[in-house]
This record gives C-alpha cells, structure tokens and sequence, in this order.
C-alpha cells in the first residue's frame, strides 16, 4: 500500500509544479522565486525551506520532467513487442498518442534550457545536454537494432536527430500557432518515412 505523502512533500511537489508550468509557459527567467511563491501561495521562507535558490529549482524540476519521461516509457506496452522494428514502430506511435496531452503539448523543458540558456547558465545547460544526450544515445540503439533486424543499412544517427528535431520543432508550431495536430501530423509522416525505410523489398 502506498504511503501518503507528508505536507513537506506536498508543499515541495507545488512549488516544482508551479516552476514547471512558468518555465513552459514563459521560459526559464520568467521562473522567479516571487513568481512560484505568488503561484503557490507560500511566503519565500516556504521557497527557501525546499530550496536553496532559483537555480536549485530550476535543476530539480528539470531532473523531475526527465525522470517523468523515463517512467512513461519504462511503463509502456511497447517494450514488450517482439522484434526491435516492431519496438521502434511501438515507440513511434506511443509518442503520437501521448503527445495528445494538453500537458506534454505545452513544450519540452529539455529545449527550453537548452536555447535559453547556453550563454548564461552553463551550470542548468550542461545538465540539459546530459539529459538530450541520453534520449538521442536510446534512440540511436533502437534505431541501430531496427536496422540490423530489418537487414537495411540506415544512418542510425540521422534518424534519431531527424526524430528530436521533428518533435522539437512540432512542439514549437503547435505552440505558436495554437494547432496541437501539427504534433500528430508531424510525427505520423516520420513515422510513415521511418518505418518505409526498414520495410522489407
């Protein structure tokens, strides 16, 4: 049975919630302690009871967000398929399904860190780069087995660049142009091109 969670905890899941939702939504110097206080409802004591500073913040709800990428993908049905073409094409259409969420299609904490921060905060860009090099090296070996299984000979690398940047990129217009499907059509015409690439003559 799970343990319910103390108001400590409570509190400390508010506050990283609140930063999450300011960084999507305004960036990462729009996440300021008053700005999480006033959207909490807590008094800066409260902030700086779970947080030594901004930045700490800033590293541990972006070390949440991965962490919440990982348990998704751990947990989908799509780890058990048979065949590592049928696992890539299981991940691919998992990704078109979950990114139907008003939550995901908000953007990716990963990008924002990343764009935003390369000149002025290395500390918080290189823990973003950690995270980006661990989601492009998962996908680069999927990709790798698909192809080794489907006996084609595939730029592996390529591919998992061309999926982070589709992705990347279609959170970008589904934002700036207030239409969520450019993720869906996106993703389904890589998916179309991925999977033709692997497909047996």
């Amino acid at each position: 049975m799970a343990l319910s969670k103390s108001k400590s905890e409570i509190s400390r899941e508010r506050i990283l919630d609140a930063a999450q939702d300011l960084i999507l939504s305004r960036g990462f110097s729009a996440m300021t302690v008053d700005a999480v206080c006033q959207a909490v409802g807590i008094t800066k004591g409260g902030f700086f009871y779970h947080f030594n500073s901004k930045d700490e913040l800033g590293k541990a709800a972006l070390e949440r967000f991965w962490q919440n990428v990982e348990e998704r993908q751990s947990n989908a049905k799509f780890n058990s398929a048979s065949d590592s073409v049928s696992l890539l094409e299981g991940y691919l259409d998992f990704a078109i399904e979950t990114y139907q969420s008003p939550e995901l299609q908000k953007g990716c904490m990963l990008a924002i860190f990343t764009m935003e921060l390369a000149e002025s905060n290395q500390q918080l860009f290189k823990e973003a780069a950690k995270y980006f090099s661990a989601w492009r090296t998962s996908l680069y070996e999927m990709y790798k087995a698909a192809a080794a299984h489907s006996g084609h000979s595939i730029d592996a690398k390529a591919w998992s660049d061309l999926y982070i940047s589709t992705l990347e990129g279609a959170l970008l217009l589904a934002k700036s142009n207030n239409d969520p499907e450019a993720i869906k059509r996106s993703l389904s015409l890589f998916k179309s091109l991925c999977m033709r690439s692997l497909a047996k003559s």
